[in-house]
């Protein structure tokens, strides 16, 4: 099983769907996004999951998002800016 590790969500991505072209894997869509989901690390799932997205590709866009987010969140403004729209999605 592929995993994302220490890549980057977009190494991650291209490595996936490397690995699928070379097992010649042509599931749907749906499963590609879950066992892409479920590479992810926990950090990055536990915002995507509260957000909608229909295509892989958003899917993806929306990760390498919370990825950028995230390793900005180091500085007190980021980290405020990440709880205010987290709070957005999920209110309580």
């Amino acid at each position: 099983m592929i995993t994302r590790g220490s890549k980057s969500v977009e190494e991650y991505q291209k490595e996936l769907e490397m690995a699928m072209i070379r097992a010649n894997f042509n599931e749907d869509e749906e499963v590609m996004m879950s066992m892409f989901f479920n590479g992810l690390n926990r950090d990055i799932t536990n915002v995507v999951e509260l957000q909608s997205y229909v295509e892989f590709k958003e899917l993806v866009h929306l990760a390498i998002k919370v990825e950028g987010l995230l390793k900005r969140k180091s500085s007190t403004r980021s980290r405020a800016y990440l709880r205010s729209y987290l709070r957005s999605f999920c209110p309580w």
